[in-house]
């Protein structure tokens, strides 16, 4: 799986869970992983892309350390992406 892809996964992952939970959701690192299927290394190099970019931006949040949610600029294109699997 590319870094791209892990991107992406994340990005879907994080707006799923948040429409089936509610605003500020939050998923463990773990939970991502086994949901995405990929190795702890891939999930890494995913979230550091994810920390770096201005636009595609998630954040940990201050409950845990390994946990993280969408940041502002990636709550509005959740809900342009529509309901999950859509």
């Amino acid at each position: 799986m590319t870094v791209e892809d892990v991107v992406q996964g994340v990005f879907r992952r994080l707006c799923a869970h948040r429409r089936a939970e509610g605003v500020a959701t939050d998923m463990s690192l773990a939970e991502l992983r086994l949901a995405l299927g990929v190795t702890e290394k891939e999930l890494m190099e995913g979230i550091k892309v994810l920390r770096l970019s201005g636009d595609l931006f998630i954040a940990y949040t201050t409950r845990a350390w390994d946990r993280v949610t969408l940041g502002p600029s990636w709550r509005d294109r959740c809900e342009d992406e529509g309901p999950a699997g859509a």
